[in-house]
């Protein structure tokens, strides 16, 4: 997947390109205010109008290639490099947004097939009855 990627580019442009190939994670940008690397809601930018001109003082007009064997790890720091900006990668579990911090080793299409896998809802038939489980006790 190629996002492209020049100073008019919106936050939201980029994260829908982001997920239409991973619709089971999303891209969060953050500006660390108190330079702590620990990212928090308050230093969510939450105005996905902004362009990444508006965000960054280092913007080269480029394809961004993401590929779904890059790790979580290389993508955050490609966009620091790239850019100067600071992306954070979600999943999706159980119908909530958690920020992949403990699996940044893992790759892109990895994480996306594990939160696609915790948000199917769960089979009849595949439950356990709890009193299926006294007849095994």
């Amino acid at each position: 997947m190629i996002i492209k990627i020049s100073a008019q580019t919106s936050i939201k442009q980029v994260q829908s390109a982001f997920t239409t190939r991973f619709p089971f994670l999303k891209l969060e940008f953050f500006i660390d205010s108190n330079s702590d690397q620990i990212f928090t809601a308050n230093e969510m930018i939450k105005d996905h109008d902004k362009t990444i001109g508006e965000l960054s003082k280092t913007v080269l007009n480029n394809a961004f290639e993401v590929h779904g064997s890059h790790t979580i790890t290389e993508l955050e720091q490609s966009f620091k490099t790239n850019f100067g900006l600071i992306v954070q990668v979600f999943h999706n579990r159980n119908h909530t947004w958690i920020m992949s911090t403990t699996s940044d080793q893992l790759t892109l299409e990895i994480l996306n097939t594990r939160a696609e896998e915790v948000s199917k809802p769960l089979n009849k038939e595949t439950m356990v009855d709890s009193s299926d489980r006294m007849d095994l006790e």
